[in-house]
């Protein structure tokens, strides 16, 4: 269907709850009062490891207004993790491990109940860096591991040997990227009732519900239907809200042993403790390429620090294997990725799936690359992009891909060709290329998105889906697809979700797949119950189901709009039929794994800064941001999402930095960790490419991470092109600046 056809798809639709969100309305967590409900507090470890010689709760159970304490005794067998125990008994990992929890009548009482509690540590060697946890001598941190890996992966393409014995020119990078936090903002918070004696619900942020509701109930000993989660209104997630957590556990177990519900909420510096946001990374790219630019062959190697504990870091690695070969076109590639425990915070990865700091290594490599060969960046990314048609080394197949337009469009539209080589000192101009997947299959045992929708007789329409809404847009996107398959207006669908007692089955909202996915499950549940109105209508219309028209609330004959009657009517004389159907569509998808329908999304990006010689400030003038969507959906959250994407991006480039020292995290504040202000925000040029995916939902692709993992190399490369140097280190703090350009002077003096 072209786009003119489109009644809905492609119209720039403002967010159904943007009344409720900008006057208040909208409940969080937080919003929610439960009856006789008490606030907990979590008793935190105070060193980095060491074994617990003694417990003293006796001065928190006899304060006034505690109601529950437990420790490690109370919670013997249960695990958060394959490796952590809900409460240390024996020994700590991490300075923020949970030892004890209270529960109190209020906030205070609970803080000084906590405040009570007396834990004595013998305090054993500490593993802070992922170089510690590598020597030879390193203490294993887990028993059952014969050493500090805890997990490994490696993929290999082709002959890379034969590749690198045969390239022209081979060239070898080191890079670093720091600890760094997702800055929600939502801070973590749960609300746990466990006052039935069969029936835990639990509310709480968060990009899956499901995935949440399984883990709680495996951890407790619980079937999944024994455990509710409600997820209502998420302040954020960023890759941060993908799992259950101790808290969520914790103040179950506080609710279970107190008989009323109890909240636990993250104070500031608990906040950057809780988080699993991207620890301090270390890769090395290895590249060969020929005299005309074709690049060869990739060697990669990448080593991240997990932290003490691991949860789903094993996802980092299958993410990260994947990147180079699915953005260009190698003969050969190699990956070695390892994932270290230390004594740190059990780290995940910050927004990008870990893509973004291991694009910003990539970029830097490949930008300094292209300068050694004498080539032009962006001819240089033209020369070796994938394009449509292209199956990759995994099997991926390209059935869209708009890589080369991006970089094409970014490219004209920011004036590279004026302005490469051609700026004035301390100006630089650089371009980054990324790509995206839109969903998440073969990292679970499904992918499956499934919705139902109920039409009321008056042709009003109620879409029920498991898809949280971070801020996203998620469910105006999932009401506009409903909309334009059954020939309705946006404004007549109510979008319910939140709920896994109510909300049908859905993996969630990470790895990009809710307008892929779910959008494909909402416009099936459409299908089947547009077939059920089009037997009504094509009785009362004399003609065959095939071939009625449903647009602007109307159904009709193709080619006779002069005979439609109203789809209100159609929906109430088939609630009224002699069969008294109501109408209910169901519907469900899960990307085949036997064909290549999984669609990726691809972008490019030109920024421009302005680096300040005195100071090391990196000034962000412009960024040029195109990315192949498929199909604009709603093109309004579209130009929402690369705003939200790039400032992301921006952030993690050139300031997000959690300053640690001996475990301890020193910027635990929205005050000392680095964001950019919103004067800090530069002009930005949208650039929507649509290449029309045969596998989504109306043509549509994810535009979720696809642009922030292309920002953070694009302004990488800008700095490098003005200060004349490449940079080891993300993020690109003033310091570091500044310490290249003074190397960069003294080299050139």
């Amino acid at each position: 269907m072209k786009r003119e056809q489109y009644r809905v798809i492609g119209k720039r639709q403002p967010k159904l709850d943007a009344p409720l969100k900008a006057t208040g309305r909208s409940q969080f967590t937080d919003d929610i009062v439960l009856p006789g409900m008490l606030h907990g507090k979590i008793v935190r470890s105070t060193i980095p490891r060491g074994r617990i010689i003694s417990i003293d709760t006796t001065r928190a159970e006899q304060l006034p207004g505690v109601l529950a304490v437990i420790t490690g005794r109370d919670t013997a067998g249960i695990m958060s993790g394959p490796d952590q125990q809900l409460l240390c008994d024996t020994t700590v990992n991490y300075i923020g491990d949970e030892v004890a929890a209270v529960a109190a009548i209020d906030e205070d009482t609970a803080a000084e109940a906590a405040a009570l509690i007396r834990v004595e540590y013998e305090p054993l060697s500490a593993l802070l860096t992922i170089e510690e946890a590598m020597a030879r001598d390193a203490p294993v941190l887990h028993e059952y591991f014969e050493n500090n890996a805890a997990d490994e992966k490696t993929v290999l393409y082709g002959d890379p040997d034969k590749a690198f014995a045969e390239a022209d020119y081979i060239r070898e990078d080191e890079f670093t990227s720091m600890p760094t936090h997702n800055c929600f903002a939502e801070l973590h918070v749960v609300l746990a009732d466990y006052s039935l004696p069969d029936k835990l619900s639990i509310w709480t942020p968060t990009q899956t519900a499901l995935l949440f509701q399984k883990s709680i109930a495996q951890s407790l000993g619980l079937s999944e239907s024994a455990v509710r989660v409600c997820g209502l209104n998420t302040g954020g997630a960023f890759s941060g809200r993908t799992s259950a957590r101790t808290h969520h556990l914790i103040a179950a177990l506080l609710s279970r042993k107190a008989g009323r519900p109890v909240k636990i909420m993250a104070d500031p510096d608990e906040e950057f403790i809780m988080c699993r946001a991207g620890g301090r990374n270390r890769y090395r790219f290895k590249t060969g390429v020929m005299k005309d630019g074709t690049i060869k062959v990739i060697d990669t190697e990448m080593i991240h620090d997990c932290g003490a504990y691991i949860e789903s870091q094993f996802v980092v690695l299958i993410i990260t294997s994947v990147l180079p070969p699915l953005l260009y076109k190698l003969a050969a590639y190699r990956y070695q990725g390892s994932l270290l425990y230390t004594n740190n915070i059990p780290y995940y990865f910050h927004h990008g799936g870990g893509m973004s700091p291991e694009q910003f290594a990539l970029g830097q490599h490949l930008y300094q690359l292209s300068r050694d060969i004498g080539m032009d960046p962006v001819e240089f990314q033209l020369k070796n992009a994938v394009d449509k048609g292209y199956t990759t080394f995994s099997g991926a197949h390209y059935a869209s891909c708009g890589l080369k337009e991006c970089i094409t469009k970014a490219a004209k539209k920011a004036g590279w060709k004026k302005k490469y080589g051609r700026l004035p000192a301390n100006r630089g101009i650089g371009i980054g290329c990324g790509v995206m997947s839109s969903g998440g299959k073969g990292m679970f045992i499904h992918d499956t998105s499934a919705a139902f929708i109920k039409i009321a007789e008056d042709g009003r329409a109620s879409l029920f889906t498991g898809l949280p809404d971070m801020g996203q847009g998620s469910h105006t996107t999932m009401a506009m697809i409903a909309a334009e398959s059954l020939g309705i207006d946006t404004a007549d669908i109510t979008v319910i979700s939140g709920d896994t007692d109510i909300d049908p089955f859905d993996v969630g909202s990470f790895s990009q797949r809710g307008t892929f996915t779910t959008g494909n499950a909402v416009k099936a549940a459409c299908r089947d119950a547009r077939q059920q109105l089009e037997k009504t209508a094509a009785n009362k219309l004399g003609v065959r189901p095939s071939q009625l028209v449903f647009n602007d609330r109307k159904v009709y004959p193709k080619n006779a709009p002069d005979k439609a009657i109203a789809f209100e009517d159609v929906v109430f004389d088939t609630l009224h039929s002699t069969e008294g159907r109501y109408v209910m569509g169901r519907g469900f998808y899960n990307t085949p794994t036997t064909a290549p329908c999984l669609a990726y999304s691809f972008g490019a990006q030109v920024a421009e800064v302005e680096v300040d010689p005195e100071t090391g400030m990196v000034k962000l003038q412009k960024l040029t941001v195109a990315h192949d969507v498929g199909r604009a959906i709603n093109p309004m959250a579209v130009e929402g999402q690369m705003d939200g994407q790039a400032f992301s991006g921006q952030g993690q480039i050139l300031f997000e930095e959690c300053v640690m020292d001996s475990g301890v995290i020193l910027n635990p504040s929205r005050l000392d960790y680095r964001l950019p202000r919103p004067f800090e925000v530069p002009e930005m040029e949208h650039i929507i490419v649509e290449t029309n995916d045969p596998y989504g939902p109306f043509g549509a692709k994810e535009v979720a991470e696809g642009p922030m993992v292309t920002t953070a190399q694009t302004i990488g490369s800008a700095v490098s092109n003005a200060v004349g140097c490449m940079f080891p280190e993300m993020p690109l703090t003033p310091e570091r600046v500044l310490q290249a350009i003074k190397k960069v002077k003294k080299l050139g003096s």
